[in-house]
């Protein structure tokens, strides 16, 4: 398979259009992130004893939190996995995106009133990896660091020695935990390295299977189906045995086995359908880790959905399904047009100094040299 995509950790391969089909993947994740986040962030609180079409549908749109978050790192995992050395340029990218969020929302809210000012807070946005001001940023950021080391460590195994490690990580950090909800001392870098390493192998040795992209993707949709009718069952039971009923996102969790292989099978399919080369889908899909940043900032969530959209407010009308949904886009929307601001005014002009001073340069007086040599010697 022809895959030109850019490597979300690294750069494009020169002059070469990258194919859109990983793009539209990381778009439609992304939404599904938002969707979650509007989920899980709106306040929602549904008795217990009562089940109703909008409980159903908060829990419906939470799922796909943690998908999000798996496909992102099975999609960094794959295209890292043959790199032999840190690209400093892309870290400082990656972190300075991070930190002109952190700090540029905090100004502002403060500025506006509606934060507070205090020196830990400031001091928290000026180091946001360190105190994690967003988790997944933090640990990506981290994976990021280490992924040449990694790399130089999975060459050393051959098929068999990779695939059994894998298996263990698996055994131990997705079936325990799917089975008895503990993490078994795994945490977020953790579960990273794995699905990074999971990736790595699927690149390296690919999966051995005749299964077009259509079917993966129709395989992973029946896998969310199945997914939510088990917190719909947990619901229903949850009428007679409360407890159970608290229990109704019990496979939501993204070392849960369900939210893998959804992860898995969503991954393979856009892998394997071809999308030509469509500039519109990859600009957008360039800016979903900034809509990230934006809306799931630790000052904005309250802002955000309790606040402007005030989600709670519409927990038993008919009107939330319709709501959430145009929420979810404007927010995205939003947040992409911000992204696609900072990007091509502020990036472009600051990367060109990182670049500069980060990417080693070809000793030109050589290479001049050399074309003379060359030409002499055909006598040109």
């Amino acid at each position: 398979m022809n895959q030109n995509t850019t490597n979300p950790g690294g750069s494009a391969a020169p002059k070469k259009q990258r194919q859109s089909n990983i793009e539209l993947l990381r778009i439609i994740t992304m939404v599904m992130i938002v969707a979650h986040h509007f989920s899980v962030h709106g306040d929602f609180n549904f008795p217990i004893n009562t089940i109703s079409v909008n409980r159903l549908w908060i829990q419906f749109i939470q799922i796909g939190g943690k998908i999000g978050v798996d496909v992102f790192v099975l999609i960094s995992g794959y295209f890292l996995i043959t790199a032999t050395s840190i690209k400093w340029n892309r870290v400082i990218k990656i972190w300075l995106q991070i930190f002109t969020y952190s700090v540029l929302i905090y100004v502002v809210l403060v500025s506006l009133g509606i934060q507070p000012f205090g020196i830990k807070d400031l001091i928290k946005c000026l180091f946001p990896v360190t105190f994690s001001q967003w988790w997944f940023a933090s640990a990506y950021f981290v994976l990021y660091l280490f992924s040449p080391y990694i790399n130089r460590a999975l060459k050393a195994f051959d098929q068999r020695t990779y695939l059994s490690l894998l298996g263990l990580m698996t055994f131990c950090w997705c079936i325990i935990p799917t089975a008895f909800y503990e993490t078994w001392q795994c945490n977020d870098l953790l579960w990273f390295i794995y699905l990074y390493m999971l990736a790595g192998y699927i690149r390296l040795y690919g999966i051995r299977t005749a299964l077009k992209g259509s079917t993966y993707i129709l395989i992973s949709c029946g896998l969310i189906l199945l997914t939510f009718l088990s917190a719909v069952f947990f619901d229903f039971v949850g009428l007679k045995l409360p407890f159970v009923g608290m229990m109704a996102t019990f496979f939501y969790e993204m070392h849960q086995l369900p939210i893998l292989l959804i992860s898995v099978t969503m991954f393979l399919g856009f892998l394997k359908i071809d999308i030509d080369c469509r500039p519109a889908v990859n600009a957008i899909s360039a800016t979903t880790f900034g809509v990230y940043l934006i809306h799931d900032n630790a000052y904005m969530r309250d802002l955000l959905w309790k606040t402007i959209f005030k989600n709670a407010t519409f927990a038993d009308t008919i009107k939330l399904i319709p709501y959430s949904l145009v929420v979810v886009f404007l927010v995205f929307i939003v947040c992409s047009l911000i992204e696609l601001i900072r990007i091509n005014v502020f990036e472009v002009q600051y990367m060109k100094l990182v670049d500069r001073l980060t990417v080693p340069k070809e000793n030109t007086k050589k290479t001049v040299l050399l074309d003379r040599l060359l030409n002499t010697e055909k006598g040109e």
